[in-house]
Parts: structure tokens; C-alpha cells; sequence
């Protein structure tokens, strides 16, 4: 019997000259588009060019470098709330900044795969996205009708994104290689800029950053002076600065990337100066899922990372510009019946859980987040701050009741994968998943940069395990693993 050999089935072929050259000149306009808002340049037509050269460079990317398309989803995520923050410095604020709308854009790009790839839809680890589907659309439906057609149209697209772009990642698994090795090339150098930004934030507090604190009014972040404040580094509040944080630290201690020994102590920090409790829970859980379900011999590795990272990190806390603040945001947890935000969440999750019984029907996307912003007429709650009742208040019970049975069709499909034992990155993503669903109980994760991030670890974990099952990695003997990929290596005969 003839050997199959597997290699040109999991490495697209391409003229990569001509693909690098397209690419990279598109991200240069970009880049050179960003750097005159920056400076100041554009006035309020930046906003315009600045979306316009996002949306051109995602769709050469997507054609032309998927593995980059994949970097630069996350990147917009991570970056664009900072460069509406200067913008706004240089012309005024401006409530809904249309620069926002880039990273929503960028990713609904992932859209095309599954126009082009419609007839792979199928098998378990695609079938919880019919379920998901369903309960955004019905939740779109209701929107139109209770909040008007352009919240709920911003809000959909808003969820539609990140979900298209797990199933983009899960329909290339043939490109699993380079699609990971491209997202952690991002993170090795975007994690500590994101925690080296955060210190400097709390310290020396930019400018562009005290206005926009001042004019958005967000008076859960703090006061806007130096050591005033929750960290929020270049996003919009400290919750998604913390999972972005808590992210990047889980898939480069997993993975042990290079240049750890100085990024992963920064990022904690960071993470730290946040002050999200959540965040520090979601960590704590992603860090047990990485030391005890990955692979044994990355134990000992990991353990002197944690070990580098608490010796780094608890010397600088001991100031007294940090200590006070987060020591008694840690003994809080000892006492959570006298915390003022604890008992703000308690109150508006009663109110929530009144009007889920109410009105089953929900209230329909665009009735809670951004979309709230482009709603006319009476003000809506802008968040509920429990991803769990904001299911049923946004999607209602028939929504809801769809969403969550896609949530535990997921939660199945990553307890068969045997080959995260054995796979690193495989059980990173994992980890990361299992840690945002830690956060679902006092925020949402579904949608925007949170979305993005939890539907992008369960689509890099089925791409990982789809590919290790193709090469025979994700067969549970060992032996057998072996046999196949001796087996695929053998030049075939005849």
C-alpha cells in the first residue's frame, strides 16, 4: 500500500515574493496613515483614511498573508482605542469615535471563509457555531425592533466578528503552523509594550490620557491624577487591559516564547495595577490549567518563570505608590459583602434578573454596550456587569437558551482534545478559554476585544487540534503517533 504523503495538503503553496510585496506595502500606508493622526494630521477626516487603510490592509492580508491577517486582528484590538485617544486630544472628543469602528471591521473579514468554505461547515467542532448563530440572529431580530435597525445593526456586527473569526481559524487548520507561529511573533513583542505602557500610564499620566478621562466621565477607573487610577494601558477600561494582559502572559509562559525573563514580570505588573479582581482570578486559573494539564516536561520551566516573575514583580509592589492600593484591593477578597462595586453588581444584577423575567423576549443587541451610544430616545443600561444574566437580558430566554447550549457543545468539544498534553499551544489556548469563562460572571466576553479573544482561543484550539489529528499527533498512543508520522515522511513508491 502506497504512503499518503500529508505535507503539500498542510502548506498552501504560493509565489511569496509577490504576496509579501502587496502586504507590506498596504500595511505601510497603513502605519503611515496612523502616524499622521498621531502627529495631529487630518483633523476629522482622519478618522475616514484611518479606517478606509485598516480595512484595505485586512483584506490584502487575508488574501494575500492569512497568518498576518491573523496578527493584525489583534492588533487593532489591542492598539486603536490609544490612537482615538490622541485623535480626540488633538480635536476634540467625541463620544462615538468612528476610529472604533476600525477592529470591528478588520475582523469581520474573516466573514469571506465562510462564503468561500461554506461546504466544510460541518463536524463537532463546528456544529456549537449553528447554535451561536442562531441565538445572535434571533437577538438581532428582537434588537430592530425594540432599539432601531443602527444600534442593533453596530451591536451584531460587533458580535458577528469574533465569531467569524474563530470559525476562519478553525477552517484553516492546514495553516496551523504559521497562524501560530505569526499570533506569538505579535505577542513577543506587543505584550510588553502593553505592559511597559501601562507603568508609564500610572506614572507619569499623558496628557491625551487625562483628557480623555476628564471629557468620558468614567468614574469607575479612578481619578484622573498619577497613581489615581486603575491601570488602563492602551485600551478603553481596565477590564479588557487585564484579559488582554492575562492573555499574552498565559500563551508565552505556555509556549515559552524568548524574551520572557523581562515581559512576563512587566505584564504582571500591569496586570496588577489594573485592579481587576477578575483578571487576577481568570490568571490564577489559566496558570493551574497550563502547570497541571500541559505537557510534563514544560513543569519545571514554568515553575521558575512564575518563581522570576513574583520576585520581580514584589519588590516594585512594595512601594508605597503601588502597595496601599493593591494590598487592599487583594484583602478585599476577604471581605466582598462590604465592597461598594460588589454590592453596585449585586443591585444591578437583581434589577437585571427582574427584567429577564419580565420580558422574556429580551431587549434585543444594541440594547447594552457601545450600541447604546447610537440609540436615540431614552437611555439604555450601557452594561449589566454579568456576562451570564446579559446573555438572557440582551438575547432572552430563546436566544440565551441557544447561546449557552453552543457554549457547552464547545466546553465537550475541548475536553475530547488528549493531544493538549502533548501540545503547548494547544493547551494555552485551552487555558485561556477556561480562564475567560471565569470572567462571564461579572462581565461580558462575547463581543469586542473580549470577544475577540475568547472566540480566537477556542478557534486556535480547534485549528490545533484539527492539524495534530491530520499529522497523527492528536492520536492518544503514542506508538501510533509515531507509526503515522513515519509513516507520512515515507517518499511513496511507484
Amino acid at each position: 500500500m502506497e504512503a499518503t504523503a500529508i505535507r503539500p495538503l498542510l502548506a498552501p503553496a504560493g509565489r511569496r515574493g509577490t504576496r509579501t510585496s502587496l502586504s507590506t506595502v498596504a500595511f505601510g500606508l497603513f502605519i503611515a496613515v496612523t502616524i499622521f493622526g498621531l502627529a495631529g494630521v487630518g483633523g476629522s477626516i482622519f478618522p475616514l483614511f484611518f479606517v478606509a487603510a485598516a480595512t484595505v490592509a485586512a483584506v490584502v492580508a487575508y488574501y494575500r498573508e492569512p497568518q498576518r491577517y491573523v496578527a493584525f486582528v489583534f492588533a487593532m484590538w489591542f492598539f486603536t482605542p490609544f490612537v482615538r485617544r490622541v485623535v480626540d486630544y488633538h480635536h476634540g472628543f467625541r463620544p462615538a469615535s468612528f476610529v472604533l469602528a476600525a477592529p470591528t471591521i478588520v475582523t469581520l473579514v474573516a466573514v469571506l471563509t465562510l462564503f468561500y468554505r461554506a461546504r466544510e461547515l460541518r463536524g463537532a467542532m463546528l456544529y456549537p457555531f449553528t447554535f451561536i448563530l442562531a441565538g445572535i440572529a434571533y437577538g438581532y431580530f428582537i434588537g430592530v425592533l425594540k432599539v432601531g435597525a443602527f444600534p442593533a445593526t453596530y451591536a451584531l456586527l460587533t458580535w458577528l466578528g469574533p465569531v467569524s473569526f474563530a470559525m476562519h481559524l478553525n477552517l484553516n487548520w492546514r495553516m496551523f503552523p504559521a497562524l501560530r507561529k505569526s499570533f506569538l511573533d505579535f505577542l513577543q513583542w506587543a505584550l510588553p509594550v502593553l505592559g511597559a505602557y501601562g507603568l508609564y500610564q500610572v506614572i507619569a499620566l499623558p496628557a491625551w490620557d487625562r483628557y480623555w478621562m476628564e471629557a468620558a466621565n468614567v468614574a469607575s477607573i479612578g481619578l484622573p491624577v498619577r497613581f489615581g487610577f486603575r491601570a488602563f494601558g492602551t485600551m478603553n477600561s481596565p477590564g479588557p487591559y487585564a484579559v488582554t494582559l492575562m492573555t499574552g502572559i498565559l500563551f508565552l509562559l505556555g509556549t515559552a516564547r524568548r524574551g520572557m525573563v523581562l515581559t512576563l514580570p512587566l505584564a504582571l505588573l500591569s496586570l496588577l495595577l489594573t485592579r481587576t479582581r477578575s483578571g487576577w482570578v481568570a490568571l490564577v486559573i489559566g496558570l493551574f490549567i497550563i502547570q497541571f494539564m500541559g505537557p510534563l516536561r514544560r513543569m519545571a520551566r514554568n515553575w521558575f518563570f512564575l518563581a522570576l516573575m513574583a520576585a520581580v514583580a514584589v519588590p516594585v509592589l512594595s512601594l508605597d505608590v503601588f502597595r496601599e492600593s493593591i494590598t487592599q484591593r487583594i484583602s478585599s477578597f476577604a471581605s466582598l459583602h462590604k465592597d461598594n462595586s460588589v454590592r453596585s453588581r449585586l443591585m444591578l444584577s437583581d434589577l437585571a434578573t427582574q427584567a429577564i423575567g419580565v420580558r422574556a423576549e429580551g431587549e434585543g443587541l444594541g440594547s447594552t454596550g457601545s450600541g447604546t451610544k447610537l440609540a436615540g430616545g431614552v437611555e439604555r443600561q450601557a452594561s449589566i456587569d454579568n456576562g451570564f444574566l446579559e446573555i438572557f437580558y440582551v438575547l432572552g430566554w430563546p436566544g440565551g437558551s441557544l447561546l449557552l447550549l453552543g457554549l457547552i457543545g464547545q466546553l465537550l468539544t475541548l475536553a475530547r482534545f488528549r493531544d493538549s498534553r502533548e501540545d503547548p499551544f494547544a493547551n494555552a489556548s485551552r487555558a485561556v478559554f477556561w480562564s475567560f469563562l471565569s470572567v462571564l460572571l461579572i462581565g461580558d466576553i462575547f463581543s469586542g476585544s473580549s470577544g475577540t479573544m475568547f472566540w480566537g482561543t477556542y478557534g486556535f484550539a480547534c485549528c490545533a487540534h484539527a492539524y495534530n489529528y491530520a499529522t497523527g499527533k492528536g492520536l492518544r498512543s503514542r506508538q501510533l503517533a509515531r507509526d503515522f508520522q513515519a509513516q507520512a515522511l515515507t517518499p511513496a513508491s511507484g
